[in-house]
C-alpha cells in the first residue's frame, strides 16, 4: 500500500526574501542585496559572485551548500569565518536565518533562537535550485538523481527526512561491518537488516508516490518550454518493485561478501529519462538535455507548492546557456506565469535577457552584480 504522511510546516504563508547580508563568504567580505518578491535578475560576467549569491540563499533555506563539499571552503581567502542573514517577509511579518560557520562548528538561529536539529529548519524555507553543473543529474551517476528525490521530499515531507536519516546511517553501519569484520557474524547482519526494513520501505513508498504524482507536472512545463516538439517521461527503477528488502539482502549476501558493500537496497533507485522512447542521456541534443532539466526543477516547484504551506524560492543560475531563442522565451513566459512564486536568476549577458523581460512586459528587479548597492527596480 502507498502511503502519505502529512507534514504540519512551522514556516509562514507566501515566504518571501527580501534581504540578503554577506560576510567573508567566498568572494564578499560584506555585501547586501534587496529582492523584490516577484522576479529578480542578477546579471554581470563570469566569475563577479552571482552564483555565490544563490549559494548563500541555498545556505539559508538547507543548511549546505549546492556547490562546495564543505564548508570550510566556503570562507572568504584569509579569514576564519563567514556569516549569513536572510531577511524572509510575508504581509505583516520579518523573519531572520542566521547561519555562521567558523573552526568546524556551524551554528544556525532563526528569529534570534538557535536551531539544534538541522531538521527542525527543513523545509521552513523551501528552496529549488538550477545551475550549469545539474546537467550531471542526466548524464552523470544515478546517487544525482536520488539526491534530486531526496531534496525534493525532505522538504515537503519530515517523516521522509525522518527515514532518511535513520537509512543512511544503518546503511553506513552495515557497509563499516562487511568491510571490518572478518567472518562476519551472520546473527548481527541479520539484526541489522532487520532494522533497515522499516526506513528503507518508507523510502521506497514515498518515493513511488512522489514519481506517480510529479510526472503529470513535469510533462506540463517540458512541453510548454520545448513547444511540444517531443514525447517525455520519467521511470521510477527500485529493487524493491522487484521483492522484499530482506530477501534481496539475503539474496546478495555473497555479493556484499565479496565487495563488502551493500549492492541491493532502496540507495540504488534510480529516475530514467526518456524522450521519444529513448534514455535522454544517449540521444537527446544539449538543448534537450537543458529543456528537461530546467522542467525537471519547475516541475519540483510546482509539486512543492502544492505540498507545502509556501511555494518555494526559485534560484536560475545561467539557465539560458545552450537553449535557442525560442525556448529562452517559452522559459521566461512559462516563468511568468508562476505568480506566487519568487524568481532569483543571473545571466551573463544582459541584453539577452532585458529584450525577453521587455517583450513579455514582466517587472523585477535588476541587480548589476558589480554595483550591487544599486538596484533597478523596474
Amino acid at each position: 500500500m502507498i502511503f502519505v504522511i502529512p507534514f504540519t510546516f512551522l514556516i509562514i504563508q507566501t515566504i518571501r526574501l527580501s534581504t540578503l547580508i554577506l560576510t567573508n563568504f567566498k568572494n564578499y567580505e560584506y555585501q547586501s542585496f534587496k529582492f523584490t518578491p516577484g522576479f529578480n535578475l542578477i546579471y554581470g560576467p563570469n566569475g563577479s559572485g552571482k552564483t555565490n549569491v544563490l549559494d548563500a540563499i541555498h545556505y539559508l533555506a538547507l543548511v549546505k551548500s549546492h556547490f562546495v563539499p564543505q564548508d570550510r571552503m566556503a570562507i572568504r581567502s584569509g579569514n576564519s569565518f563567514f556569516r549569513l542573514e536572510g531577511i524572509f517577509n510575508n504581509d505583516n511579518k520579518a523573519y531572520k536565518v542566521v547561519l555562521k560557520y567558523q573552526h568546524k562548528n556551524k551554528k544556525l538561529e532563526f528569529d534570534d533562537q538557535s536551531i539544534t536539529r538541522i531538521a527542525d529548519h527543513i523545509g521552513k524555507v523551501g528552496l529549488v535550485m538550477i545551475a550549469p553543473d545539474d546537467l550531471e543529474i542526466i548524464d552523470g551517476l544515478s546517487a544525482l538523481r536520488r539526491k534530486y528525490m531526496d531534496i525534493t521530499l525532505v522538504q515537503t515531507n519530515h517523516t521522509y527526512l525522518t527515514n532518511l536519516t535513520l537509512y543512511k546511517k544503518l546503511l553506513d553501519q552495515r557497509n563499516a561491518y562487511l568491510k571490518q569484520v572478518q567472518p562476519i557474524d551472520p546473527l548481527f547482519l541479520q539484526v541489522l537488516n532487520e532494522k533497515m526494513e522499516s526506513p528503507a520501505n518508507a523510502l521506497f513508498q514515498f518515493r513511488l508516490a512522489f514519481a506517480k504524482e510529479f510526472i503529470p507536472y513535469f510533462n506540463k512545463y517540458y512541453h510548454a518550454i520545448s513547444g511540444d516538439k517531443e514525447l517525455v517521461d520519467i521511470q521510477y527503477e527500485s529493487d524493491l518493485e522487484k521483492d522484499s528488502f530482506l530477501h534481496l539482502l539475503q539474496g546478495s549476501l555473497s555479493q556484499d561478501l565479496r565487495t563488502q558493500y551493500t549492492n541491493k537496497g532502496c540507495h540504488k533507485d534510480d529516475l530514467r529519462f526518456m524522450i521519444n522512447g529513448l534514455d535522454v542521456k544517449f540521444v537527446a541534443s544539449q538543448g534537450q538535455k537543458k529543456t528537461f532539466l530546467v522542467s525537471l526543477f519547475l516541475a519540483q516547484a510546482d509539486y512543492m507548492s502544492h505540498t507545502m504551506t509556501s511555494p518555494p524560492l526559485i534560484l536560475l543560475d545561467d539557465v539560458f546557456d545552450k537553449l535557442d531563442p525560442d525556448r529562452m522565451k517559452l522559459l521566461v513566459r512559462t516563468l511568468k506565469t508562476m505568480d506566487d512564486t519568487q524568481i532569483i536568476m543571473t545571466d551573463t549577458n544582459q541584453d539577452r535577457i532585458m529584450s525577453i523581460i521587455k517583450d513579455l512586459q514582466i517587472d523585477g528587479n535588476f541587480i548589476d552584480i558589480e554595483n550591487p548597492d544599486f538596484n533597478g527596480i523596474k
